[in-house]
């Protein structure tokens, strides 16, 4: 038995602090949410569905959230403090919404993965893993909804299944490594001085971004898994665990919303690291044919333009996704 009470400071202290934390994200959430549908009119029907249905997941995370500490805090008002719950409904959907945010965001970067790099292995490995990170997370739900009734059992979920939550994290943490590095080697192969200007400083935001959020939700990811294993008798991984979702989100939601930024990029002048201009591309060909007729009669002067347009390495998915 625990020597202290859902009151606690790293029970309800912890645990309020990490719903603030989260509100304060779905909060940029929103306004992100906001930006992508007054600026990303043009994406496809799939894409703003994808978008919608992240947005849906949040509110819903949020509203949970809430409704935890309402539930710690009002509801259980008066009730003895050994006796009260550790567990609630509320409390056990979190895992829910939390997964599904989290496999949205990473089906769509293994996605994307596949539209840079145009090889299908690398996204199948990251799908695998995705699933697995789904199962996992909903295994988490699954047992936290069963524990409910039981309460208050002094943690049983965590001393029982605790090796679910374990994997589900790890897992989610090796494949957003996954993504990150994948993204980083197949993000340069893209873009060449001689077919995108500016293409140079391009190519150093989106890798560094990349780079960015990979490490921050796997960082997350790890630090929750530390947690739990250091101190399953209290919510300091569960506090940390609330935002998770929130990360995930700003991360797709920042990377939609960074495109049109990057297209007005692409299409300045060349950067000052260039000390000459790029030399020509073999592809562009120019054929003239001029041709004089005279018959002491008329003059008539006839010119035949040709141009092959040079081809380009990217092509418009490639851009809409970048």
């Amino acid at each position: 038995m625990i020597a202290y009470g859902v009151d606690s400071p790293l029970i309800l202290g912890v645990m309020e602090i990490g719903v603030f934390l989260s509100l304060m994200l779905f909060g940029v959430v929103a306004f992100q949410g906001y930006l992508y549908f007054r600026n990303c009119l043009a994406d496809t029907v799939g894409l703003r569905v994808l978008v919608g249905s992240i947005l849906i997941f949040e509110l819903c995370h949020s509203v949970a959230s809430c409704h935890v500490i309402y539930y710690f805090t009002v509801v259980l008002a008066g009730v003895p403090e050994l006796q009260k719950p550790s567990n609630s409904y509320s409390l056990s959907s979190l895992p829910l919404f939390e997964t599904l945010i989290t496999s949205v965001v990473q089906g769509f970067f293994a996605y994307r993965i596949w539209i840079l790099s145009s090889r299908i292995y690398i996204s199948l490995i990251c799908w695998g893993l995705g699933f697995l990170r789904l199962l996992g997370g909903m295994a988490m739900a699954a047992v936290a909804f069963l524990d409910v009734p039981l309460e208050p059992n002094y943690f049983h979920v965590q001393n029982t299944y605790g090796w679910v939550i374990t994997s589900a994290l790890n897992v989610g943490a090796v494949l957003d490594v996954l993504i990150a590095v994948s993204l980083c080697v197949y993000i340069p192969k893209l873009y060449t001085p001689y077919n995108l200007p500016r293409s140079e400083e391009l190519i150093h935001r989106l890798v560094t971004f990349t780079i960015q959020t990979g490490l921050i939700t796997s960082l997350t990811s790890v630090a929750v898994v530390i947690a739990f294993q250091t101190m399953k008798h209290n919510f300091i991984w569960l506090a940390l665990y609330t935002f998770l979702a929130n990360l995930y989100s700003n991360s797709l939601l920042v990377a939609l919303n960074a495109r049109p930024q990057n297209r007005v990029r692409v299409q300045g002048g060349p950067p000052k690291s260039w000390n000459v201009a790029p030399p020509r591309s073999p592809n562009l060909i120019i054929e003239i044919t001029r041709t004089i007729v005279d018959d002491d009669r008329s003059v008539a002067c006839q010119e035949q333009y040709l141009q092959v347009s040079e081809k380009t390495v990217c092509n418009k998915t490639s851009l809409d996704l970048v």
